[in-house]
């Protein structure tokens, strides 16, 4: 039985990178991609520089969501070191999502030092991810109910809103009730991150040389619908799910397809380049904390 449980880990690996790579040659087989290069070998280079250092930004402030979500479990460790842990598995996340993943680090390395359960840990970090998805969620009802393209039920949608935030308090208080006392401030983090990826996004129209109209609505309708796909792990750190609702998306709204994938691709490498320095803390769990953390208090902490 051990032994068939060590190869489970493989075949998921296995099974994202058919998935990423079936997705790609996909829309190979249907797309000129010498047309996405030559867009992208002309993108405005001061709108993606702006770009990057937004999503790094944005990260950042999804750090203190983070670590507000952590302090209510009560694990309470210095905004630098949670920023270094987080940065860490965002590298793990991006260029390492075959193995234990960045969510999966951050537990486990936590619950090494903290000897906090699994149990709330685990529920914290679906806290702070859930967050920001339910936000995501909610933009993209929104958004739907003023692109051009009609589709069933699409009126209906903008009403759906309301249910998604009372489920998503729901789901919140029944992971670990404890952490709906910083609800309104992790919704909070959350809504600022976002609306800092919607401006992302318009400089991202702009670097490819789509003027910013009710028009390019479209374009933020398969951004958050992707951003919503690629969460899902099925490929490799969203590489292929995203291009592919990009892809299939612009075909059915009827944008253009080369400028659909030329924004997805943009982001997978804004996302990298921003990833990318968290390999500075992958030597050593002393890189990230620097002396040694302090332990979990029980008395009360502010959140």
């Amino acid at each position: 039985m051990s032994d068939q449980k060590s190869y489970v880990p493989l075949l998921k690996l296995l099974l994202k990178i058919f998935i990423s790579a079936g997705a790609l040659l996909f829309i190979a087989s249907r797309l000129d991609l010498t047309l996405v290069i030559t867009k992208l070998k002309h993108i405005d280079p001061w709108f993606w520089t702006g770009a990057v250092l937004l999503y790094a930004l944005s990260q950042f402030i999804s750090s203190f969501r983070l670590n507000t979500a952590l302090r209510a479990v009560p694990i309470y460790i210095s905004n630098i070191a949670n920023i270094r842990l987080y940065w860490l598995g965002m590298f793990y996340n991006f260029f390492l999502p075959g193995g234990i993943g960045g969510d999966g680090y951050k537990v486990y390395v936590l619950h090494k030092l903290f000897r906090v359960s699994i149990r709330k840990l685990a529920g914290a970090l679906f806290t702070d991810r859930l967050s920001g998805l339910s936000i995501i969620v909610i933009f993209l009802l929104g958004t739907s109910f003023f692109i051009d393209h009609h589709f069933p039920f699409q009126k209906w949608l903008f009403l759906a809103i309301p249910f998604i935030g009372t489920g998503y308090y729901l789901v919140v208080y029944l992971v670990n009730k404890h952490l709906t006392s910083i609800f309104w401030k992790i919704t909070g983090f959350s809504l600022l991150v976002q609306g800092i990826q919607i401006v992302i996004l318009m400089l991202l129209l702009n670097a490819v040389g789509i003027d910013i109209n009710m028009t390019s609505l479209d374009y933020f309708f398969l951004f958050f619908l992707s951003t919503i796909a690629s969460a899902i792990p099925v490929s490799l750190g969203g590489i292929g799910t995203r291009e592919f609702i990009f892809y299939a998306g612009s075909i059915y709204l009827g944008t253009d397809p080369v400028l659909g994938i030329a924004i997805s691709i943009l982001f997978q490498l804004t996302t990298m380049i921003t990833a990318l320095p968290g390999i500075l803390f992958a030597f050593s769990q002393k890189s990230i904390f620097n002396t040694r953390p302090e332990r979990v208090s029980t008395a009360p902490h502010p959140v």
